[in-house]
């Protein structure tokens, strides 16, 4: 009786080994199969980020103010503070945000609305998705003078969403904004894929907890670590530990459909640790850096494709 037990047992595992193999074996033709995306753009390591209190570069943002100005700011556990550095990584100043925690920041997006040009600050991050809410602090961008080249200026938050996501903790450190539909779009950093949230741009009258909606699951890379969206809201970059990926959406298409379609791949070669991003402030290139020092400041110039971003 316990031999033909165990010859069932091991008839059995037989077949869920050959079941395993060819599930296996069926990913692996996926995989081959699925286009290899087309790389595009010319690199250029434009310079490092010369600012020496830079020292984990988790966000960049270009200027709406200034074509030759990128924002910069620190993961968490470093003071809350904005940081102004060229579009060759020289040191424009700082400015502290007031009455900001720096717990994990993630992320930086600037947007223009109603002609006033803002910073919003992502206090995202959590690597094992335990946290309870996030923090988004939106500031007016900081006008570069002669004294914030030389002093530690301060700026005030204008506003703040606290939120939390329909379907639990979630690990974030690719946010963007959609100014044109005054959203906030936030791409899940762990799992087999990354999911796509939105919530909005402007915290609630009553001062609730708002809710980030899933959109979707986008298939074709892990582990984003930045995105941004080019000035006319046309295009989407994503950065990860590996590469850079370019998308593009029609004049009414949604950021739901358009980040299942096949992107672009930019050509450059990955820095350590690169986990800002952000495209320039015309939208023809896109810049990354990494979190480690010396920081490399590398842009990409965007070449013509189908669309031209």
């Amino acid at each position: 009786m316990q031999s033909r037990i165990r010859g069932v047992a091991r008839f059995k595992c037989l077949v869920v080994t050959t079941l395993l193999i060819a599930l296996a074996g069926c990913a692996t033709e996926l995989m081959l199969t699925e286009p290899i995306p087309q790389e595009i753009g010319k690199a250029v390591t434009v310079g490092s980020l010369a600012n020496p209190q830079i020292t984990e570069a988790s966000g960049l943002a270009s200027s709406r103010l200034y074509p030759e100005v990128l924002w910069v700011v620190n993961d968490g556990g470093n003071d809350p503070v904005l940081y102004a550095v060229g579009i060759d990584g020289a040191d424009l100043g700082t400015f502290r945000v007031e009455d900001a925690d720096n717990y994990d920041w993630e992320a930086l997006a600037s947007f223009e609305l109603q002609g006033t040009a803002y910073l919003l600050i992502a206090d995202v991050g959590y690597n094992w998705e335990q946290r309870k809410t996030y923090s988004l602090y939106v500031v007016e961008e900081p006008a570069i003078t002669k004294i914030g080249l030389s002093n530690d200026t301060a700026v005030s938050i204008l506003w703040r969403i606290r939120f939390t996501y329909e379907d639990g903790s979630r690990d974030c450190e690719a946010v963007a904004v959609d100014a044109a539909r005054r959203r906030v779009l936030l791409m899940s950093k762990r799992g087999l894929a990354p999911m796509l949230y939105e919530l909005p741009l402007q915290p609630t009258e009553d001062g609730t907890i708002a809710i980030a909606h899933r959109l979707t699951m986008v298939p074709h890379f892990t582990l984003p670590t930045a995105m941004d969206l080019s000035p006319d809201g046309l295009s989407a970059v994503v950065l990860t530990y590996n590469s850079a990926y370019l998308f593009f959406r029609g004049q009414n298409e949604d950021w739901s459909n358009a980040f299942k379609k096949q992107p672009q791949r930019l050509q450059f070669s990955k820095l350590h640790q690169q986990e800002a991003a952000g495209f320039g402030f015309y939208g023809k290139s896109v810049y990354v850096t990494s979190e480690k020092v010396p920081a490399p400041l590398v842009r990409i110039d965007l070449e013509k494709s189908g669309k031209k971003p």
